[in-house]
């Protein structure tokens, strides 16, 4: 009849047993074989960008390099989003990715660009590729600056519009909560900026009303309008642009007292020692042709090996993939393909940092008397969002993934009894597993392990790391000083056997019971 019951039990939860377990080691490898891209997406509107200024170097390059930072046109700004095909997951992270070209070239186009949003789409990723202003200053330091600056109100312009998307419809389905940036060269200036220069105090003078020279000979001078703060200009200006974390490929930051203490947005680097266009330790940008075009009028800005000695002197969570012979285009190996590297160095980080759960401790008996097959484990709870429990050895008769409980038989004539447990997060990223052995057994030795009066019921003074039960042999071993073991009132214990050694007392009070089995 017992059988009869038990099976009966298991019949009745059959239908949590088979519940869906999510994919195995998402955001680790491809999962998804196609993607789908939803194209120019409207993120910010009517955002100022400034008119090109003429002049030789624009005639001959065609690019905005000598622009009238005081002479404006209204633009829009447009994004691709990559999701993965048939994904039904809930609640995804974003990668929020940036073009480089050193503020004056470059589009979301760009092929590695697409090619990354695409490759990080099939891992399980949200990703998405941006426009942002383009339009720089190289003949004047300080207004160079601004150039960078633009382009980091662009990218929070970008987080913002998740944000406000998880707020309303969440028609992409994502975690505001889990939304990182990065690019590659001025495309990684605006996620390290994005990350670290996030207070009013540290933007550059020339962002605020600042002077620009214009008009013949320069005999008289315009003014640069104020840029305003990180978050005023673009849409969903209610929301913060702030990233989570970032990566940067051959990127910089302006100043690395921007990263200021552990708790700023973790971040994965990729650099090559030969990069002549960002520098790898510190220096002016483009120190391969700027003695041809523009002389010393860029600013100094410190690559990534400057932001990892500093992020580990801060204690900033950091990875550094560092380089001697890949160039600028540290993460292009060909044409079109990427150093296998890159995409894996990328998402693993993210995922190892931000989106595995932590490792679960298992609670409950390892050491199993045969009378009480029966045993319930536990752990913690709100740190997970599925839990796949195996067991080995015996039989759930209660288990449900979304629980952090199970309840168990055990089977005392099997020769190897286990639980493990693997917890998944809410963005189905999968933990390590955790394993206890179980050992059955008709009689146990538990003894008292400590050499101060004690209660008989805390756990912690027993070597089993639990109070006796029927089939422990209880010994409490003599001692130098006398103590008392008080059994608490009103309850009743049974064990198998004691022995107790010279100088201890147990202190039994009516009506507690204390029944010895032998």
């Amino acid at each position: 009849m017992k059988v009869n019951i038990v099976f009966a039990i298991l019949i009745i939860f059959q239908p949590y047993l088979s519940f869906t377990q999510p994919p195995v080691n998402r955001y680790t490898v491809n999962l998804f074989p196609n993607i789908t891209e939803t194209t120019n997406v409207l993120f910010s509107t009517n955002v100022p960008r400034p008119n090109p200024g003429g002049g030789f170097y624009e005639t001959i390059t065609g690019y905005p390099l000598n622009v009238d930072e005081f002479s404006t046109t209204p633009i829009n700004l447009y994004m691709n989003i990559f999701q993965p095909t048939g994904d039904t997951l809930k609640k995804r992270p974003v990668i929020i990715i940036s073009f480089g070209g050193g503020f004056v070239a470059g589009s979301k186009d760009h092929w590695s660009i697409r090619l990354m949003a695409q490759e990080l789409a099939k891992r399980g990723f949200v990703t998405a590729v941006i426009d942002y202003r383009l339009g720089m200053n190289i003949f004047d330091e300080e207004l160079s600056k601004r150039a960078v600056y633009r382009g980091v109100q662009d990218a929070r312009s970008a987080v913002r519009f998740f944000k406000a998307n998880a707020a309303g419809t969440n028609s992409y389905r994502i975690d505001p909560n889990n939304i990182y940036i990065g690019g590659h060269s001025a495309g990684a200036f605006l996620a390290t900026h994005n990350a670290y220069l996030d207070m009013e105090s540290e933007r550059p003078a020339s962002t605020y009303v600042w002077p620009q020279g214009c008009g013949f000979l320069d005999l008289s001078t315009c003014y640069c309008p104020d840029q305003l703060c990180l978050d005023c200009v673009g849409n969903n200006q209610a929301y913060s642009g702030h990233a989570k974390a970032i990566f940067s490929l051959a990127g910089a930051v302006g100043d690395v007292a921007y990263m200021q203490s552990a708790a700023n947005p973790k971040l994965v680097m990729f650099h090559s020692e030969d990069d002549d266009t960002v520098p790898y330790n510190n220096g002016d940008p483009f120190s391969g042709i700027t003695w041809i075009v523009v002389g010393d009028d860029l600013p100094t800005v410190y690559g990534s090996l400057p932001m990892s000695a500093r992020a580990n002197t801060i204690g900033l969570a950091n990875q550094f993939f560092s380089y001697t012979n890949r160039g600028h285009s540290v993460h292009e190996e060909t044409s079109s393909t990427l150093y296998p590297d890159i995409i894996p160095g990328i998402s693993n980080w993210f995922f190892l940092q931000l989106l595995k759960p932590v490792t679960h401790i298992i609670t409950g008996k390892t050491k199993v008397c045969n009378s009480t097959p029966i045993q319930t484990y536990a752990t913690q709870s709100g740190l997970a969002n599925y839990y796949q429990w195996q067991i080995i050895g015996g039989s759930f008769i209660n288990m449900h993934p979304s629980q952090p409980f199970v309840t168990v038989q055990w089977s005392p004539e099997a020769p190897v009894k286990s639980l493990s447990l693997t917890p998944y997060s809410v963005h189905d990223a999968k933990g390590d597993q955790t394993i206890i052995n179980i050992t059955m057994s008709s009689a146990f030795q538990n003894n008292w392990t400590s050499n101060v009066d004690g209660m008989w019921n805390a756990s912690s003074n027993w070597s089993i790391g639990y109070i006796p039960e029927s089939c422990h042999n209880v010994i409490f071993p003599a001692q130098i000083i006398p103590i008392t073991v008080t059994v608490p009132q009103n309850q009743q214990y049974q064990i198998k056997s004691i022995n107790v050694g010279n100088k201890v007392t147990v202190k039994i009070s009516s009506p507690t019971q204390l029944i010895i089995q032998n």
